[in-house]
């Protein structure tokens, strides 16, 4: 086999394994019962990636070091605040894109 050859078998086998490990439980979905602990685990995915992401942007990379972004801090903590008081992500959202706004602006005046 010509080094072409196996180039293209390595990515048609490499696209197959792709498709099938994206596709599979999209296919399996609804004709094969979950087991009950993959139900229970599985719950906690969105909480879970919601708190990785605002968790890292909580930090900014200055230099070769991360640290706290002040602004960022307060915003999230307002946003809690409202979220565990009202349940409403709309709310919510409003609540940590205008303390975030605010917040840039008054601590930006003060250390500029």
């Amino acid at each position: 086999m010509s080094e072409q050859a196996a180039f293209w078998v390595v990515i048609l086998v490499l696209a197959g394994g792709t498709f099938l490990l994206r596709s599979l439980p999209l296919w399996l979905q609804g004709r094969t019962p979950a087991p009950r602990w993959l139900e229970r685990l599985l719950r906690h995915v969105p909480a879970a990636a919601l708190t990785a992401l605002v968790v890292t942007s909580l930090y900014t990379k200055t230099g070769g070091a991360y640290v706290v972004a002040p602004a960022r801090i307060l915003a999230a903590v307002a946003a809690l605040l409202v979220a565990v008081r009202t349940r409403n992500v709309i709310w919510t959202l409003v609540t940590g894109m205008a303390v975030l706004w605010m917040a840039q602006g008054v601590l930006g005046v003060l250390s500029g």
